[in-house]
């Protein structure tokens, strides 16, 4: 009888563990969908088709807790969508502002169109076209003689837009150096030929340069620890160039596998004991979105590409003091309008500013910040974003104080890259000493005074010789 009795309660045990067993199984039989939310089968929205935008968005990955914060959609802006051409809107005139010499015969056109045109320039029996960015572009035309003479035309949708421009003028020949020689890719993108030795990899550091980084950024390290436990940290930004290889005509470079000298940089400062916040995994899951990482028309990053290299400083940073976790994509407002100055069409000798202008944004605070904070003025002209419209309040040296002591306090080396990140890296901080922008001599005494948790260095991938030789 007691054997009968043991055995229909193991028989009942083994079904009720089989039915729970199933009911788990069901529960979690798509583990992409843990929202609960019906697919919308919209672009851009949770189970949309995001086929088009050719890398992984903030969107497929945008749970708390999975991967990164700079993954999470709460952070990010969201894919790119199309641009439109309005017939009702505003007309913008089809025009030039010049031609000039970029590299192997090609030149780039700067001009204005309308929004959403595709612009088309026929010129010696070849016909090239690039895409409106906000009613402005910069084509890469062939074009092997001294006199630039075009026909150029705007469409959408396969319809011409308005009348056909011709254009002579003789095509501009800057004498940069290699520091400041520029080229043109697609897209309207911009670059500096000074990255091509580092997008090709034919600068990469020998055994002994290695070591002598890697030593010396061993004795700040250990230098800082003294300091109650200061923490030692490097942004290192990547180039244009580095994020979106496919804009770079293969006349001007193409790119290479194995390791390249910013790889080299990084792995010898995390050796070193260096935190190195590598933006590299982080831009190129945000290269396709609404806002852009880089400027077209400037070689630096937009507002948008420091807001994410924030995320990505911060979320780290808050790990120690979680009072300083960054603030959301929506805590700012991003508004849209037309800015001039860019390095670029400076550096091909077509503006000194004031004639090209570039579709961009600037971002602001939404919430109510300290008025240590609020007081920053950024730009000395409203229609520039560009380096020459920074203030002196946030080039030269200079200290912030918001009287959170639940916050961090930070000691900041920067070259212009970090000059985006002034105001919401000042925020999320107690205490921040700004050096001088290009100021990068690991001063010992200075930060033994300033006593701060963390010193931390904002350096773009064009910079980075200078914690090579600093």
């Amino acid at each position: 009888m007691k054997k009968r009795i043991i055995a229909l309660l193991l028989a009942v045990v083994f079904a009720a563990v089989l039915l729970a067993s199933c009911q788990e199984t069901q529960g979690t039989s798509d583990p992409g969908d843990v929202t609960g939310e019906p697919d919308t089968g919209e672009t851009g929205e949770p189970g949309g088709d995001t086929s088009d935008i050719g890398e992984t968005t903030a969107d497929q990955n945008d749970q708390p807790g999975d991967g990164p914060l700079y993954l999470n959609s709460e952070y990010s802006a969201g894919p790119k969508v199309a641009e439109e051409y309005d017939p009702n809107a505003e007309e913008r005139e089809l025009k030039v502002f010049g031609a000039s010499y970029s590299d192997n015969n090609y030149c780039a056109v700067f001009g204005e169109c309308a929004v959403g045109a595709l612009v088309t320039i026929k010129t010696d029996g070849q016909e090239f076209s690039v895409q409106s960015e906000g009613g402005c572009f910069a084509a890469r035309v062939f074009c092997n003689k001294l006199r630039f003479e075009a026909e150029i035309t705007q469409s959408y949708d396969g319809k011409v837009i308005g009348e056909t421009l011709s254009y002579s003028e003789m095509i501009k020949r800057p004498s940069y150096d290699d520091t400041f020689s520029v080229c043109i890719g697609y897209e309207n993108q911009g670059f500096f030929k000074k990255m091509i030795a580092d997008f090709t990899h034919t600068n990469l550091l020998d055994e002994d340069t290695i070591k002598a980084v890697t030593e010396r950024y061993e004795k700040r390290v250990k230098t800082l620890k003294v300091i109650d436990g200061c923490e030692l940290i490097v942004v290192l930004a990547p180039a244009s160039m580095t994020v979106y290889p496919e804009l770079v005509p293969e006349e001007v470079a193409k790119p290479v596998e194995g390791e390249s000298k910013f790889d080299q940089v990084a792995k010898a400062l995390e050796e070193a004991g260096v935190t190195v916040i590598d933006l590299r995994e982080n831009f190129a899951a945000h290269k396709n979105d609404a806002l852009p990482l880089y400027y077209n028309f400037d070689s630096h990053w937009t507002e948008y590409g420091a807001y994410l290299a924030y995320v990505q400083l911060f979320e780290h940073i808050s790990e120690r003091f979680p009072e300083a976790a960054p603030r959301k994509f929506s805590d700012f407002t991003w508004e849209w309008g037309y800015y001039t100055r860019g390095d670029m069409p400076y550096y091909f000798d077509i503006d000194q500013g004031g004639t090209v202008f570039e579709h961009a944004f600037i971002r602001n605070l939404a919430f109510d910040a300290v008025d240590e904070v609020k007081s920053i003025q950024r730009y000395k002209y409203d229609n520039s974003l560009a380096f020459t419209s920074y203030t002196d309040q946030i080039l030269n040296k200079r200290t912030f104080n918001t009287g959170r002591e639940e916050l961090p306090d930070v000691m900041v080396y920067r070259s212009s890259y970090g000059m985006q990140l002034v105001d919401i890296l000042i925020e999320r901080c107690n205490k921040t000493v700004n050096n001088s922008c290009f100021t990068y001599t690991f001063n010992t005494s200075d930060i033994i005074m300033e006593k701060p948790d963390y010193v931390i260095y904002i350096v773009s991938e064009w910079d980075i010789y200078e914690l090579l030789e600093n």
